[in-house]
């Protein structure tokens, strides 16, 4: 499915897709995590991809945007929901009126290209991997130094939901989460 949007014309795109898709989401990956590259063995472009492809595209109604100017992808976000109750306790005392139950949706990944970054890309990329979401919830987890995304993200609804460390070998992030009951 495309839609337009200004410019931007936004794509969704299943997992068989997204697996073809490398030559064009690793650059972006790459340029938004140049200064983490070589620093930390997590943030190699090499690692994301088999995280991608081993994990994150095999989760449940996974999907993936991308936002096109032109014939170049300017950014992508993708997610999927999770079943477990294990975000809830952290989650539900930002949101009380909630129904602590139930899937949540995790938006795992979201990256503008640093020369298209500031156009409003981000915010439509976003926005269309969210609409129509089932969940109650989504969640997201964020590098605690990145303050630029952290100020978006807030400006878009999310609020601070704790921290978590998704992986032995990862680091521990801050954990935000957007009530998407209010979004419909």
């Amino acid at each position: 499915m495309t839609s337009m949007t200004g410019r931007l014309a936004l794509r969704h795109h299943g997992p068989d897709d997204t697996l073809t898709m490398r030559d064009l989401l690793v650059p972006i990956y790459s340029a938004t995590h140049a200064p983490l590259i070589g620093v930390d063995p997590w943030n190699a472009p090499e690692k994301w991809w088999q995280r991608l492809t081993d994990t994150y595209s095999k989760t449940r109604d996974f999907d993936l945007v991308t936002g096109w100017d032109g014939d170049e992808v300017a950014g992508y976000a993708f997610g999927s929901p999770n079943d477990s109750a294990r975000l809830w306790p952290s989650i539900h005392p930002v949101f009380p009126h909630l129904n602590a139950a139930g899937p949540v949706y995790i938006f795992r990944e979201f990256a503008v290209r640093p020369d298209v970054q500031r156009r409003g890309y981000g915010m439509l990329i976003h926005d269309e991997l969210l609409s129509g979401r089932p969940e109650q919830v989504a969640h997201l987890l964020l590098r605690k130094d990145n303050l630029p995304a952290r100020a978006a993200y807030v400006s878009w609804g999310w609020k601070a939901a704790g921290e978590v460390k998704p992986f032995p070998d990862s680091q521990t992030f801050d954990a935000m989460a957007l009530d998407l009951t209010s979004r419909r």
